[in-house]
């Protein structure tokens, strides 16, 4: 509130200073001193302004999440008098429509979007860093890490996303923590395809893969919250890596991990058959809605090591054209960056939360618990444009390397060498 005031106080400056120059002028006439006469004009200026602050706020939001804006966007207009328009754009959309409209004066004030849009957008301009002040310490490292760049954050985060491990009850009565507990199920029950995890069989999937190789110390490129990420530095075929792809090896050979593409891991465990499925929440309306008696793990660790997975982190960017900054923010703070819109955010669109005190009012929920927490052990999609050269090298050869292809160290040496090939271009 003690900022909302002084956004309503600067807004009153800002309209006193630029308002009509004739309002603005002393008047007088006979018999009135010029001092009086200008007081006057002065106080029905003040007071004009204090009543009707100008500016006006645009925001993009997807068809899910634009209700809730909508709804906020009410609160802050009937206190600031600060009209806010809310257009619903389709997601996959929104980055390019900026990236247009932005410049040539058409585009919203604050848009929703990825965070892995971030070193794009703010390398290109598109985004202007944003201030959480205190409001930062509700939010998960993760979250924050997502949307900064060269040590700025660029938006405020709603959302985060990340893989666990489901299981099914009827299998497995109490889902192992280590990967060693995990080998010792398998064992007992003596199935064909135990622990389903894509990126084997046709489908390259890194994504679902780098738990492996981040758990005993690998790492894509090196970060410094300060500077962002070092791209000369490559983690791809450090010694950590190489020994999570050794380990990925072991689970194949061991008839542990088949090696299936994603479609195939996901109808073995919605058959019943494979007792462990490792992917993310989006599956959970599927699971739902099957038959199954099925839980949500974290990730097992690896030797003792915690595996760090990718998360995705969905927010709100300010954007670097708007001519509203000071309202902007405010909105960004006081109504956006509050447990009550977060939670009527996940309510719109069940995505795991990005602040503690949301992720507290869903204790109950163990599903949201799980995959929230195996987040918050995760490290953000690198969010900068370089990471386009990884993908393809690092998914193709653990895929080469899931199908008996390829050894450990070839597989994860190759792929660093042609993630420096690419970009040294």
């Amino acid at each position: 509130m003690t900022r909302l005031l002084g956004l309503i106080a600067a807004l009153t400056l800002v309209v006193a200073a630029c308002g009509d120059g004739a309002a603005g002028e002393p008047t007088t006439t006979a018999g009135e001193p010029a001092e009086t006469t200008t007081t006057a004009a002065a106080e029905e200026t003040t007071t004009s302004a204090a009543a009707e602050p100008t500016g006006s706020l645009l925001i993009w939001a997807d068809a899910n999440r634009a209700p809730v804006f909508q709804e906020i966007s009410e609160a802050f207009t009937e206190e600031t008098g600060v009209e806010v328009n809310v257009e619903v754009k389709d997601f996959g959309e929104i980055r390019e429509a900026v990236k247009l409209a932005g410049p040539a004066g058409e585009g919203p004030d604050l848009f929703v979007g990825a965070h892995d849009w971030t070193g794009e957008l703010a390398a290109d301009g598109v985004v202007a860093p944003v201030e959480l002040g205190a409001a930062s310490s509700d939010f998960f490292d993760v979250a924050l890490q997502g949307f900064t760049y060269e040590g700025q954050l660029y938006a405020v985060p709603v959302a985060t996303e990340a893989i666990a491990m489901f299981y099914n009850a009827d299998l497995v009565a109490e889902p192992p923590a280590t990967l060693e507990e995990l080998r010792a199920a398998c064992e007992g029950l003596e199935v064909e395809n135990c622990l389903g995890v894509p990126g084997g069989g046709d489908g390259p999937d890194f994504y679902h893969n780098v738990w492996f190789i981040t758990a005993p110390g690998g790492y894509i490129f090196a970060y410094d919250p300060e500077s962002g990420y070092d791209t000369s530095d490559i983690g791809l075929d450090n010694e950590g890596a190489i020994e999570g792809a050794t380990v990925i090896e072991s689970l194949t050979e061991d008839g542990v991990m088949a090696s299936t593409n994603y479609d195939t891991a996901k109808n073995l465990f919605l058959e019943g058959s494979q007792p462990f499925w490792v992917t993310g929440p989006w599956e959970v309306g599927t699971l739902t809605d099957s038959d199954l008696n099925w839980g949500v793990a974290k990730l097992p660790t690896i030797d003792g090591n915690t595996p760090a997975p990718f998360v995705g982190v969905q927010g709100v960017f300010l954007s670097a054209f708007s001519e509203n900054t000071v309202i902007a923010q405010s909105f960004l703070v006081d109504f956006i960056a509050t447990t009550e819109t977060q939670l009527a955010l996940y309510e719109a669109d069940p995505r795991n939360p990005a602040m503690q005190s949301v992720l507290d009012e869903l204790a109950d929920n163990e599903v949201v618990q799980t995959f929230t927490l195996s987040g918050a052990d995760g490290t953000p999609m690198p969010n900068i444009p370089a990471m386009n050269a990884v993908w393809g090298a690092a998914g193709d050869n653990i895929l080469a390397l899931r199908n008996g292809e390829v050894e450990p160290a070839a597989a994860m040496e190759t792929a660093a060498a042609q993630v420096r090939e690419a970009l040294a271009e």
